[in-house]
């Protein structure tokens, strides 16, 4: 984060895979959703290419089944990987999930200055609470593609707790945020308490959301249309795209009608299929399993009990279905909370985050220039500011030789839920005598064996000659807000600073050639 203060407009964006919004704070302290140019609240993740040009939201949506094939959306799900693993191709250019995620920030980013008629520079950004470490830096650069200064990257439940919570911090309660989006899962544990919001556990799925719903439904007409014409509809792009539409609208509908009716045609035939609730909720039982399953291993990380959770906070889309309303409060015991916009929370959460993150700076650098009205919103009884804490939601470990056993193991040097940020140092011993190199080999997540674990990067420093077996080799992990780790390695005088080397995503050389490609893309 910047160590400047600043009264520039400070935003919060929550970036979904389906959906994206904007948020500020108002003249009077208050969170308010930015609208988009079309006077949407929200907008849709969804991207048309056309020629020099970029449509980016409801237009785009609706063009999807006329023109498929200049269509993106659920690049969320991309985030992390690489060009050679995912990439879309218009024209010339080759995107990057990160250029294609900050084609929508710029429409964001772009609407809100219109509306808020300034510039709009300071951003803090949403991710599911899973995210891994590549994840989150892809989302990192992609904020810094679309010309935004990334204040900080934070997680969605925390956003959410953050929106519901603001009015409700002189009452200690312990919050359960269950976040179903449109394509990824979060469930995460905080504790409001004493003006200060602390995340005590976190799991999810971030391949997991409305979509995978969608998709039942869309198998499931395809699989009648084959059954009765003997062909596939789904091996056409545009009649998938229309068939996708026709399942989101279905599922909206089971979630305030018991019944609904899709007819979907193709190649001059159709088939008219009518289905119940219960028959949606049966197919899809397995995906709801897999929700309830994540809620209780979360429930055990922590090491409590349904009881001691105050209340249930429901956000994301799908969170709107009655079966996912029914399974949560099933299993807390209770109501689950019905305050405020499961569609806004997360933005708005991030846009007091974002206030929070001024005056943080406005704190460390002694100056003030945010109003002091606004200040008081987020200022307990002493003045002192709200504080939220977050913690690592994977362990970050590195590779290690174990003797005994003849084999490389896992030595996790920052545990998952640990408070953070957080700096750890450590010290190993070379593996055997007279190693020319210590190779240090990064790696993120809960398993002790390497290949089970994602790798982050290797770090090599070269070592004095004629070292015995064991000598000390000191190993520093700095892990900050963003949840973004780096690396030093130190031995005998000698340090090598590493910034991990993901294997994903963009260079900082090609960040800098994307940004040039994007500016010249006209983005409405």
């Amino acid at each position: 984060m910047s160590d400047q203060p600043t009264n520039r407009k400070a935003v919060g964006v929550d970036l979904g895979t389906t959906f994206c919004a904007i948020a500020h704070i108002d003249a009077y302290g208050k969170p308010q959703i930015v609208p988009n140019a079309e006077s949407e609240r929200i907008t849709p993740s969804v991207i048309l290419f056309d020629g020099t040009n970029a449509v980016v939201g409801t237009v785009a949506k609706q063009n999807a089944v006329a023109e498929p094939e200049k269509i993106v959306d659920f690049v969320k799900r991309e985030m992390g990987k690489s060009k050679a693993q995912f990439s879309r191709t218009f024209g010339e250019k080759v995107y990057s999930a990160e250029e294609l995620s900050a084609i929508i920030l710029r429409k964001l980013k772009g609407d809100a200055e219109k509306y808020l008629g300034e510039e709009i520079v300071d951003a803090v950004i949403t991710v599911p609470a899973y995210f891994n470490d590549a994840e989150r830096t892809a989302t990192l650069h992609a904020g810094q593609l679309a010309g935004l200064n990334v204040l900080q990257i934070i997680n969605e439940p925390t956003a959410a707790a953050l929106a519901y919570g603001l009015d409700k911090l002189d009452q200690d309660q312990t919050v359960f945020v269950f976040d179903l989006g449109g394509g990824t899962f979060d469930v995460t544990i905080m504790r409001i308490e004493s003006h200060h919001i602390r995340m005590i556990a976190s799991n999810g799925d971030h391949r997991l959301g409305g979509k995978d719903w969608d998709d039942v439904i869309v198998n499931w007409v395809a699989d009648e249309f084959d059954k009765q014409h003997g062909e596939n509809p789904l091996l056409d792009l545009q009649s998938y795209q229309d068939l996708y539409n026709r399942a989101l609208t279905a599922k909206i509908q089971l979630s305030t009608r018991p019944r609904t009716t899709l007819v979907h045609s193709f190649n001059g035939k159709s088939v008219k299929l009518e289905f119940s609730r219960e028959e949606f909720e049966e197919r899809t039982r397995h995906l709801l399993e897999k929700c309830k399953a994540i809620c209780e291993i979360v429930m055990q990380e922590a090491d409590m009990k349904w009881e001691q959770v105050d209340r249930t906070l429901l956000t994301g889309g799908m969170t709107r279905v009655p079966s996912v309303q029914q399974m949560v409060s099933e299993l807390s015991g209770r109501p689950n909370a019905d305050d405020g916009n499961p569609d806004e929370a997360v933005a708005l959460g991030a846009a007091i985050q974002a206030v929070l993150a001024q005056l943080h700076q406005e704190d460390e650098a002694g100056e003030r220039v945010i109003a002091q009205e606004v200040r008081d919103q987020f200022s307990a009884a002493d003045g002192s500011l709200i504080k939220v804490t977050n913690i690592t939601t994977h362990t970050l470990g590195v590779v290690l030789w174990d003797d005994g056993k003849v084999e490389e193991y896992v030595f996790p040097m920052i545990p998952k839920m640990t408070q953070i940020p957080m700096d750890v140092k450590n010290s190993f011993g070379t593996a055997k005598a007279n190693m020319k190199n210590a190779i240090v080999r990064v790696v993120e997540g809960e398993s002790s064996i390497p290949g089970e674990c994602t790798p982050l990067g290797i770090c090599d420093i070269e070592l004095p000659p004629f070292l015995p077996k064991g000598s000390p080799v000191e190993l520093s992990y700095h892990y900050n807000e963003n949840q973004v780790l780096e690396v030093v390695v130190e031995a005998y005088g000698r340090t090598s600073r590493v910034a991990i080397a993901r294997n994903t995503g963009l260079s900082d050389n090609e960040i800098e050639l994307a940004t040039a490609d994007l500016a010249q893309l006209r983005i409405s």
